[in-house]
């Protein structure tokens, strides 16, 4: 005996009560053959939820003084004047 189903996938193959493979949308309901029924049950579930990722502490706050930058020793740059 044929079972009946709903689909709450967006778009599910299943196997109908004559052994053919058929496709529908969300919200269809379907004839599933007997031995089909255990799978389909099992892929037609909806994903639960995500949980969200924990909040994490706020930075300390950033100093305002300005960074201090070190020049890199070597050759002073030539100007446009000096070829």
């Amino acid at each position: 005996m044929a079972a009946t189903r709903t689909v709450r996938l967006g778009s599910m193959a299943y196997v109908d009560p004559d052994g053919r493979v058929r496709r529908a949308d969300c919200g269809a309901e379907v004839q599933i053959h007997p031995d089909h029924v255990e799978r389909f049950d099992r892929l037609n579930v909806l994903q639960e939820p995500a949980t969200p990722a924990p909040r994490e502490e706020p930075a300390e706050p950033v100093e305002d003084k300005p960074v201090e930058t070190k020049r890199r020793p070597g050759r002073p740059r030539k100007t446009e004047t000096e070829s």
